[in-house]
């Protein structure tokens, strides 16, 4: 029998120019995953549960090449524009799952028979996929991504190749007679004692036993009902042993090593020869083909699947058209931080999600963000990080319009609660987790400060405020600080004098007044708008909001008559 054709692999994340490089493309920070809160995102691409590993993994590799992310929005495309196939592909992942698991060889210490039905169960999830992938391809208008080309190419070449239709058609018999035992009848002669004196295999079934009926022997002596079967007497008693594998610290001993198990296995392999001779044929059958294609293709059904739903709830997303990397530019029209959306989804509230520009460009690549507790800040800065991650893993992003600049890196510093037992305190740490950023940045990374300095006074946390943002700017990196250092704010005309050229703006969380009974009250907008600080952070409203202000407070002890009324 002639070799298959060999078959290489496909990647509908990584063109062939570059799968090779696919290890060594940068990845997120583990904090920096947690800050932007990525494995929300993660479960919320995955198509079942046990894709999430592989999801964020590919949105952790922080892809910065243009072409690879050109290449991965073209089959997020064709797969968004044709829905018969997307919905066929959707449903052959759980073949391709069964492929994957199978990729691994057979555990160690296996009996012949089970490396036999191991095999076989390889190469039914193998059939099934090349089928699958035909029939998906079959009558649908033609995509135009080289991904999918690829694919459907080399799924045709393997439904064509000669050894894959004498696969096909050896392949039913092969399951049967591996499957098809269900059940055993052992017959035992005994001595005149009833003392067992041999034993021998009298038949093989293809159903399983059940006693449904009592027996003679059961009618005479007794026995008792399992499962509604008659258990007349255990034949073996499999003792227990110590075993420090073992969780509990018991373990069962292998029953294959007790003679009448052993010698039914070594029937049983005896049976298994003529399937294990047909299956030397196809030993040259690769199922590689598929190993890697469900991670891959799971991606993609997520991503689409998430698209829809936002859509659904009226929600904008855009496909990011992707700048060069040189003009380090964030354009994204109505903007929204897609954690809080998927929250939103979950509760049904998606209509109270607000939307706000993003812009970094000539007019302002490092911005200060100033506004009241609770005002959208944080969530502002995490959706500016999210929504990079997505355009360079290729998929669309939050808004209407979108255009951005691939970065190297997302640096995130967001508060941390200050370590047991460190002599530097809390201040130490925020000094040491920032220059390690500082240490690793470049000019085409991204840097995302939240209330980064809020350990120490307002003097001391201004003074080296305006000495990240003096570093930042010399750096020409994007970056955005949320903080309440209204004053850091006012310091962009003397900062924008400094050596650099990453224009420093600011932007400022709106709150609206409104007067009322209690005295004044505000509420948050959640809009971030570029223009100067307010001057103040809105903690008297805020004590309003509560009922903590001096008025608020004064009127309850005058209703429980410990003030007069002139005070």
């Amino acid at each position: 029998m002639p070799p298959a054709p060999p078959v290489s692999p496909i990647s509908l994340l990584w063109p062939p120019e570059a799968h090779s490089c696919a290890p060594d493309a940068p990845r997120l920070s583990p904090e920096a995953a947690a800050d932007l809160d990525l494995d929300s995102v993660a479960r919320a691409l995955s198509a079942s549960p046990g894709d999430q590993r592989a999801v964020y993994a590919a949105l952790a590799s922080l892809c910065a090449d243009p072409n690879v992310i050109a290449y991965r929005q073209a089959v997020l495309e064709d797969l968004l524009n044709a829905p018969e196939l997307l919905a066929r592909l959707e449903a052959l992942l759980p073949a391709m799952r069964s492929v994957e698991r199978f990729r691994y060889s057979a555990r160690p210490g296996q009996t012949p028979l089970h490396e036999v039905v191991w095999r076989v169960g390889q190469l039914e999830a193998y059939v099934e996929c090349v089928r699958g992938l035909n029939e998906a391809f079959a009558g649908q208008g033609a995509v135009e991504s080289s991904a999918l080309v690829r694919l459907r190419e080399q799924a045709a070449r393997a439904a064509q190749d000669s050894l894959f239709a004498q696969l096909e058609r050896e392949l039913p018999e092969m399951v049967k007679a591996v499957r098809s035992v269900a059940s055993i009848t052992i017959g035992v002669n005994l001595d005149d004692q009833l003392r067992p004196v041999g034993a021998a295999l009298i038949d093989i079934h293809d159903r399983p036993f059940r006693a449904d009926r009592p027996s003679l022997f059961a009618a005479l002596f007794g026995g008792d009902q399992q499962d509604g079967q008659a258990i007349l007497g255990p034949l073996h008693s499999i003792p227990r042993e110590r075993s420090a594998q073992h969780p509990s610290g018991v373990d069962f001993t292998n029953p294959l090593l007790y003679p009448l198990f052993r010698d039914l296995a070594q029937v049983l392999k005896h049976a298994s020869r003529p399937v294990a001779r047909a299956l030397q044929r196809f030993v040259n059958v690769g199922v590689t083909f598929f190993a890697a294609l469900h991670a891959d293709l799971a991606f993609y059904v997520g991503a689409v699947r998430l698209i829809e739903r936002l859509r659904a709830a009226g929600l904008p997303v855009c496909r990011p058209e992707i700048a060069p990397v040189d003009e380090r530019a964030c354009q994204i029209a109505d903007a929204y931080n897609l954690t809080l959306a998927l929250r939103a989804l979950a509760e049904g509230s998606a209509n109270r999600i607000v939307t706000n520009d993003i812009r970094f460009d000539d007019a302002g690549r490092i911005f200060i963000l100033t506004g009241p507790n609770q005002g959208g800040k944080t969530t502002y800065a995490q959706a500016i990080g999210l929504a990079q991650v997505l355009a360079q893993a290729g998929l669309y992003v939050p808004g209407t319009r979108a255009r951005i600049s691939p970065v190297d890196a997302i640096y995130t510093h967001f508060p941390a609660e200050e370590a047991p037992g460190t002599e530097a305190g809390r201040l130490g740490e925020e000094a040491t987790r920032l220059n390690a950023i500082f240490g690793q940045a470049t000019r085409a990374s991204l840097v995302i400060l939240n209330e980064s300095l809020s350990s120490t006074s307002a003097g001391e946390s201004l003074y080296l405020a305006v000495d990240l943002v003096r570093i930042l700017r010399l750096l020409g990196a994007r970056a955005v600080f949320a903080t309440h250092l209204h004053e850091l704010a006012n310091e962009v005309g003397a900062l924008n004098a400094e050596p650099g050229d990453s224009p420093v703006a600011s932007l400022v969380s709106l709150v609206e007044e409104h007067a009322s009974e209690s005295g004044p009250r505000i509420l948050q907008t959640y809009r971030i708008v570029p223009g100067p600080p307010r001057g103040r952070s809105y903690a008297r409203e805020i004590a309003a909001r509560y009922g903590i202000s001096y008025e608020q407070l004064r009127d309850r002890l005058r209703a429980r008559g410990l003030l007069d009324g002139d005070a």
